[in-house]
């Protein structure tokens, strides 16, 4: 798949296409892309305080960004022979993430500039600095000044686009938050605000799922809104909750987590009268990245997500990760969330207009290392219709990161049931400039991706409003959005319990209360999602990026696993000709439509076997090897295994998948493991196994103990094949010990140079950790640092003393750890 056309032309801007602040020396500054532009009708308020706290996010470009791009394809793409072979966070960042020396090299240039650059994250892709503002202006080469905005708030922004150590240039992606021009809009909207409002009275909706208390159903009748139970029933997820989960218990989304992300706080107390009104208690952990959204019950929007997931997936975990929204938040959490992947689905109700997002390409990165660790990403398609950029000016544009090529964008309906539950009609949500309308259109960055351009063509994702012109496409059409849809409209909006401390402000609405827009849409997605991972058919093992699977589904059982949306268009302000209408199949205001859950889950679980990779292998010639081989059948058949390249001495078991023996050669083979069904469905995994020596400890002496002065000496080489020596720790026998001395011990390398370490005493074993790793190390410990006990140097006097044993345990540059004992006669 890929990115194309202004998606390359916005990363070349922000990190290839480097101008060049000086010409040719090789220390020559380099700035990174440009300076942001200044809004229309804004003016400059005066430079920035220098003492100004900021942060700022230094991303840094990922390794093989092409192979990355395609493998996140692979992985998620049903029929490929990688599909659902999702890897580890770890597996990513060794893969993917920045090597350890452009790390480095990094980190060391940014120091050399004054600033102190915090810990890199754990996906090798991006570097937090804390400084002032007059730090950052020096080390970056920019002035910052205040800017009063249009809408009346005031921004920073850096007049010049930062400069860089030529050296680093190409390693870094871009520089983050040195500017807060733009912030991202939750996308919901009231029902107070729509219309036209008629109260659409309903009964409760057995769906196997929550049922909601009186309150919430007398609300709902008196505000046309919809509760969960109804959404439930309109979507289908009642078959979803009666055919079981996994377990065998009901599909409630058990052993999932959907992660939320908040860029504003919340009042649990909130989401606990909620929870009791539908008898659920969901498990909620709240993360704070960047320090927080703050407190307070915010506008509504966290408590709209939070509870429109526990509602329909009650017995999913959920986290809720809050950051600022401003600078760096938004990437900050959307990274955090990524790069720990203790969710399975991921739900985000911000959004901005994406020529207004300056940080489009790196998070590009952050979803598709998603896709690579099998996480769904959901993104509310935002509220302004066809014009995202609206009231200034509106144009067509779509939203960010809806618009993302690794995101499912999710768009909005108006939702008629009948008296029953039953969905009885939808059309495309649209109540004009006053109220909002489903977002969707033509991305202006992102190239068509293949499992749009490659749809068959009677889904018509290809139509008469497709262009490449937005895109700038050197070939075909751009990234058209959105991809699904679901409830948006207030008027049948979601009901939700918020502000019941009444705290949120003059005149906002308290308790039950019924909301709408895409904000909505997105977390319900989320939730069916969870209950599709958690069913039974596809056995626990996630969806991953779901829009190739979404495609597929729509390509074989279109009738069946979405409701056509065909009536209306989100051409909000009307000064757009109707952009962009709804149609036959696909359309570019509700996407492929909305869900038959029971009957879409069934296809997206397509017959698939997810077989886990081990990661990279390393044993020791002749010792003995336990592997197990991880894979599991969506459809519960039986899995056989088969294996080529393995090292000479090891064999899989074709029922277990276990790799046993002993391997006898030296070297690193390239394994391949694949694994199948009866149905003829299988998957392949590959990785290194190398096989090495053992480290070798030689010229062991331990002299001058009886005359009371110990010297201990000896020299450990690193195996065949093995990676280099990093540390060594000795344990000394009875009779000797370590003191605290801080002298005489040395440490040299095979060509008699001594290398620089750090020593400490561990449990009265003495570590010594090489600065730099070495292929051989001579080390020697001299009195006083090596003491003997009176006994052993009185026995030794009369020369009574027998060979005695130590322990020299030797830890190589890739963390293995190997005991060496040896026998030495002390004199």
């Amino acid at each position: 798949m890929g990115p194309l056309s202004r998606a390359g032309a916005l990363i070349s801007a922000c990190a290839l296409a480097l101008t060049l602040a000086a010409a040719s020396p090789a220390d020559a500054a380099v700035r990174l892309g440009a300076a942001p532009a200044v809004p229309a009708g804004s003016r400059i308020a005066g430079p920035l305080v220098a003492s100004t706290p900021m942060r700022v996010t230094v991303t840094l470009q990922p390794q093989d960004p092409a192979g990355l791009s395609a493998f996140a394809s692979e992985v998620s793409t049903p029929g490929s022979p990688l599909y659902r072979d999702y890897i580890t966070p770890a597996q990513f960042a060794q893969r993917f993430g920045a090597t350890s020396d452009e790390v480095q090299a990094v980190e060391s240039s940014l120091r050399d500039h004054g600033l102190n650059p915090g810990p890199v994250s754990p996906n090798s892709l991006s570097i937090p600095v804390t400084a002032t503002a007059g730090e950052l202006s020096q080390a970056f080469s920019t002035s910052f000044s205040r800017i009063a905005l249009s809408s009346g708030r005031t921004a920073i922004v850096n007049q010049q686009a930062p400069s860089l150590d030529a050296g680093i240039a190409s390693d870094v992606q871009s520089v983050l938050g040195l500017d807060t021009l733009t912030a991202a809009k939750p996308l919901l909207v009231r029902a107070h605000a729509a219309s036209a409002l008629a109260p659409q009275p309903k009964p409760h909706v057995v769906t196997g799922g929550p049922q909601p208390c009186p309150a919430a159903t007398q609300a709902a009748t008196n505000q046309g809104g919809l509760t969960d139970d109804q959404i439930a029933s309109a979507y289908g997820l009642s078959g979803l909750y009666q055919s079981g989960g996994a377990a065998g218990a009901p599909d409630e989304g058990a052993g999932q987590t959907v992660a939320i992300l908040e860029l504003e706080p919340y009042d649990p107390s909130d989401v606990a009268a909620y929870e009791q009104c539908y008898g659920v208690n969901a498990l909620i952990a709240n993360v704070e990245v960047d320090n927080g959204a703050g407190s307070g019950a915010g506008s509504g929007e966290a408590a709209l997500d939070i509870e429109n997931v526990i509602g329909l997936a009650p017995q999913a975990r959920i986290a809720v990760y809050e950051g600022p929204n401003q600078g760096t938040g938004p990437y900050d959490t959307f990274s955090q969330i990524i790069s720990g992947r203790v969710a399975q689905v991921l739900s985000a109700s911000w959004g901005q207009c994406e020529p207004l997002d300056g940080q489009i390409a790196a998070e590009n990165t952050l979803f598709q290392e998603a896709a690579a660790q099998g996480m769904t990403i959901l993104s509310a398609s935002g509220d302004d219709g066809s014009e995202d950029c609206y009231p200034v000016p509106p144009t067509l544009q779509v939203d960010d990161p809806a618009s993302q090529p690794f995101v499912t964008g999710v768009g909005g309906t108006s939702l008629t049931e009948n008296s029953s539950g039953t969905r009885l009609a939808e059309t495309v949500w649209n109540d004009g400039p006053a109220v909002g309308a489903s977002g969707g259109g033509v991305s202006t960055f992102w190239g068509m991706p293949g499992y749009q351009s490659g749809a068959p063509s009677f889904l018509h994702v290809i139509n008469a409003n497709s262009s490449g012109t937005p895109c700038t496409a050197s070939s075909g059409d751009c990234r058209e959005v959105p991809d699904v849809s679901a409830d948006g409209d207030p008027a049948t909006g979601y009901m939700i319990y918020w502000n019941g401390s009444n705290t949120g402000g003059p005149g906002a609405p308290v308790g039950w209360q019924a909301v709408g827009g895409t904000s909505g849409a997105a977390p319900a997605w989320a939730a069916m999602i969870a209950l599709t991972n958690a069913s039974a058919r596809c056995g626990g093992v996630p969806i991953g990026f779901a829009n190739p699977a979404l495609y597929h589904a729509a390509a074989t059982a279109y009738s069946s696993d979405f409701n056509d949306v065909t009536s209306g268009n989100n051409d909000m302000t009307g000064l757009n000709a109707g952009m962009f209408p709804a149609g036959s199949g696909y359309d570019m205001a509700t996407g492929l439509g909305t869900p038959n859950a029971a009957a879409l889950a069934a296809t997206m679980c397509t017959d698939a076997i997810s077989l886990a990779n081990p990661g990279a292998q390393r044993t020791i010639r002749g010792s003995a090897v336990t592997l197990k081989i991880q894979a599991v059948d969506t459809r519960g058949a039986a899995v056989t295994y088969a294996a080529t390249g393995l090292p000479r001495g090891l064999s899989i078991s074709s029922a277990t998948g276990k790799i046993t023996g002993k391997p006898n050669q030296v070297g690193t083979s390239n394994v391949t493991v694949t694994a199948s069904d009866p149905g003829g469905t299988t998957a392949t995994t590959a990785f290194h196994w190398t096989i090495q020596t053992a480290p070798k400890l030689s010229r062991v002496s331990l002299s001058s103990v009886g005359a009371a002065r110990p010297k201990l000496a000896l020299t450990v080489a690193a195996g065949r094949d093995a990676p280099e020596l990093k540390s060594i720790s000795v344990t000394l026998p009875r009779g000797l010990h370590f003191t605290r001395s801080r002298a005489t011990v040395t440490v040299t390398a095979k060509n008699g140079r001594r290398l620089r370490f750090t020593v400490s005493l561990q449990r009265a074993a003495l570590v010594l950790k090489l600065r730099s790793t070495a292929e051989q190390v001579r080390v020697t410990i001299s009195s006083p640092r090596l003491a003997a006990s009176d006994s052993l140097t009185a026995a030794l006097a009369r020369h009574q003393a027998t060979r005695v044993t130590l322990t020299v345990r030797v830890t190589d540059a890739g963390k293995r750890t190997t005991r060496l004992p040896a026998k030495v006669k002390p004199s």
